[in-house]
């Protein structure tokens, strides 16, 4: 930074802002609540540290208070975006969310302020702990804390959310315990916010390109995937059998449940395959660089593990009121007669002289999917 010149650096002490308020514009418009308090906070702290905090922290009494709410804000924070579920933004939740981020917040100074009255809150939470570290031991286990607890998300849910704010809290963690260097605050700033911006670039990915339902790759992830096709493929065209007779008997809830089951056997499908959804009941794999003989006997142990599975369908009304007492009578609530099984019906085409573009193979595909219902259905037909 010290090679740039005047003009140019003006420019780059302000990129953090402009980084931040672009995540704001974009977590406005995909309506992602959270996002955009991160980049809210992100923009803040590095406001803070460069407004209040570029003295001495352990000489300046203020700057010393503010360091330290820095210091506790960082993790609360951010542990507070992870834990909360996104509800939106324009209704009741996404206000009480906003408001209980404006709370933790306020929380943090009022925790700063009984600290600095406590000797032994004031030993455990002072700067300086280590030559050239300058965020104090039990900020530091607090942040490692909230760290951890963030990757044990990161790993059961998998989600974008739990990425970004990982990456925030390691970008603020370092502004802050490396205060003592010459511009981390810029290029931590930076990093933040090109974290979030990348947070809600896969989230408008997802959102374009995924069913928000089972998860898979959309309609419109398909279509992208036919044009970069090459020269040898097979694509497979699935749908569940008797679903319309299904969803009649046993409502909307329990068919939506049987599509994410069948969607996460399908998303398991070997021998190259990627899964889409199609459109209601009727999914859709694209195959590259495989023979419909070979793709057949990959869709058909797809066919078998959700033909075996049982699903149990309980009755709403008889559920306990209380989670606990829910616990205690697992299964007191399962209709014996309501368990059920689910089937599909499968149709592949392949590439070749009688279907040349990937158009004409879906139509085969659907052509042979057909033929396996009016056959039985529960098979593979190809």
């Amino acid at each position: 930074m010290h090679q740039l010149g005047g003009d140019a650096r003006i420019v780059v002490a302000y990129l953090p802002y402009v980084i931040a308020v672009a995540c704001v514009v974009m977590a406005y418009q995909f309506r992602r609540l959270r996002l955009l308090l991160a980049a809210v906070g992100v923009a803040s702290l590095y406001w803070l540290i460069q407004e209040h905090l570029q003295v001495s922290v352990t000489a300046n009494a203020d700057a010393s208070r503010l360091f330290l709410v820095a210091s506790l804000g960082v993790p609360l924070l951010c542990l507070y975006l992870l834990l909360v579920p996104e509800r939106g933004m324009f209704n009741v939740h996404g206000l009480l969310i906003a408001v209980f981020f404006l709370g933790v917040l306020g929380l943090c100074f009022a925790l700063a302020d009984s600290l600095v009255a406590s000797e032994a809150g004031l030993e455990s939470f002072s700067a300086w702990p280590w030559e050239g570290y300058v965020l104090s031991r039990a900020a530091s286990k607090l942040i490692a804390l909230v760290a951890i607890i963030g990757i044990c998300l990161l790993l059961l849910r998998n989600t974008e959310m739990e990425s970004v704010l990982l990456g925030v809290l390691a970008s603020s963690f370092l502004s802050l315990a490396l205060l003592h260097l010459d511009d981390i605050s810029i290029v931590m700033g930076i990093a933040g916010g090109l974290c979030l911006m990348w947070g809600l670039l896969r989230s408008s990915y997802s959102m374009a390109y995924r069913d928000e339902l089972t998860g898979l790759l959309s309609r419109r992830a398909l279509n992208e995937r036919l044009n970069s096709l090459g020269r040898r493929y097979s694509i497979a065209m699935l749908d569940v059998d008797h679903f319309k007779r299904f969803n009649d008997k046993h409502g909307h809830d329990v068919g939506d449940e049987v599509l994410k089951l069948v969607a996460s056997r399908v998303r398991q499908v070997g021998n190259g395959g990627t899964a889409y959804r199609y459109g209601g009941e009727e999914f859709c794999i694209v195959f590259p660089r495989r023979s419909s003989e070979d793709c057949a006997a990959a869709l058909d142990e797809v066919r078998e593990r959700i033909a075996s599975y049982k699903m149990s369908i309980r009755d709403n009304r008889k559920r306990p009121v209380r989670a606990r007492d829910g616990a205690r009578r697992r299964g007191a609530t399962k209709i014996r007669s309501d368990e059920v099984s689910v089937t599909i019906s499968a149709g592949v085409a392949a590439r070749g002289d009688e279907y040349q573009d990937p158009e004409s193979v879906i139509v085969a595909a659907d052509s042979k999917l057909y033929r396996a219902k009016k056959s039985g259905r529960n098979r593979v037909v190809y």
